[in-house]
């Protein structure tokens, strides 16, 4: 199973589940305005009129064991109109575009999975699947985008806030016969990566690991759409699976509940940037890792401090994670018309014995066009040895 889906690593349109912080607690306090029209034309964000709660919630579109789920919040800037209906506000989804990309990105992985008539043959020179002609797959069927957004117009009328969940069944999926003599596809290709070594962690920290980079595997990030590494991840407590092992708290090296999810966040800051998304929060950690060099690390703390990035490109991007071999590897594939030859390298010089400046630099196939100065990471010196952040 693992060299099947490392096969399919530039098809991997799957996608995991984003929350807000900060959303829940707004439930008790939150009540509707009044619309001042028959009508409102807004976007389904407004909290004016749309109860929060609603982006703390998850679709899930599955298929004989995959799952692909995204965050409510990737609709959050979807256009919409609101009417008053008997007292209660009404939402019509006035483009379905954004749900039609995100089904798109479903039937991209689905066209290998369900290949009927040969095997798609991968060319590791382009990074694409050679599909022949005539070669049958199946998707799911174009009335799943309306389906969807039809969904959440009845649960928000009936005033439930819940998470939207659908099997693939035999009647929600079509075939597909590939018409031209060959064909190559995906448009998406592996736009940065990142592994580190978890080689020397304890149990419980390999644990840790393993169970946070799973809720960030098979991520289809929407455009415009910022992702939380801490809350996607989910808290770090026993009932999200999380065990004590070596975490840095107040300058020191200590035992704490999740320790070493900082290790995931710091993978998927290399591995983003490199891929060309746009980090809006970053914060070094109070003391040196042992798994990347300074100035590459990212460390999260629960209401302190987090990695978020946001996807600029006009495209879903996807993030794919891998603990196999306890080795930590983080992929973002991108869709390749939006690289048009660039690419892109996160990097640091150390400047001192506890700093470091980091800097990203630019490529247009293959030659540099700018380096950037990011910023400069400061630490103190261990008050404990350990190689557990």
């Amino acid at each position: 199973m693992k060299q099947y889906r490392n096969c399919l690593l530039a098809l991997i349109l799957a996608v995991a589940l984003l929350i807000p912080s900060g959303l829940a607690q707004a439930k008790d306090i939150w009540t509707p305005q009044a619309l001042p029209a028959p009508s409102v034309d807004t976007v389904f964000g407004d909290s004016l009129y749309i109860d929060p709660e609603w982006f703390t919630h998850k679709v899930t579109i599955s298929y004989q064991g995959t799952d692909w789920v995204t965050g409510m919040d990737a609709f959050r800037n979807v256009p919409v109109r609101l009417t008053n209906l008997n007292g209660k506000i009404a939402v019509e989804f006035l483009d379905l575009a954004v749900f039609r990309s995100y089904f798109d990105a479903i039937n991209a992985q689905l066209a290998v999975m369900t290949a009927q008539t040969g095997t798609p043959v991968f060319d590791n020179g382009s990074g694409s699947y050679i599909i022949q002609s005539g070669q049958q797959h199946q998707e799911a069927v174009p009335q799943m985008a309306q389906w969807l957004a039809d969904t959440i117009e009845n649960l928000i009328l009936t005033g439930v806030c819940t998470d939207i969940a659908q099997e693939l069944t035999p009647e929600l999926l079509t075939t597909v016969t590939d018409q031209s003599t060959v064909t190559t596809s995906p448009d998406f290709v592996l736009a940065g990566s990142c592994t580190t070594s978890f080689k020397t962690s304890s149990a419980n920290r390999s644990s840790n690991i393993e169970v946070g980079a799973s809720r960030l595997n098979n991520l289809i990030v929407m455009p415009g759409q910022t992702v939380s590494v801490s809350d996607t991840i989910l808290p770090r407590t026993k009932a999200n699976g999380y065990k004590p092992a070596g975490v840095y708290a107040n300058g020191v090296h200590t035992t704490g509940m999740g320790g070493g999810v900082c290790q995931i966040s710091s993978t998927v800051y290399n591995a983003v940037k490199n891929a060309g998304l746009t980090v809006t929060e970053r914060k070094a950690h109070s003391m040196p890792v042992s798994y990347l060099p300074k100035g590459l690390d990212a460390a999260i703390a629960a209401g302190s401090k987090d990695l978020k990035f946001r996807n600029d490109y006009n495209t879903p991007v996807v993030i794919y994670t891998d603990t196999s071999d306890k080795q930590l590897t983080v992929n973002v594939v991108v869709w390749n018309q939006e690289l048009n030859g660039r690419s892109f390298k996160l990097w640091a010089k150390q400047t001192g014995a506890l700093s470091a400046d980091t800097y990203f630099t630019t490529y247009q196939d293959g030659e540099e066009v700018s380096t950037v100065f990011v910023g400069t990471s400061r630490y103190n010196p261990y008050r404990e040895e350990g190689d557990e952040d």
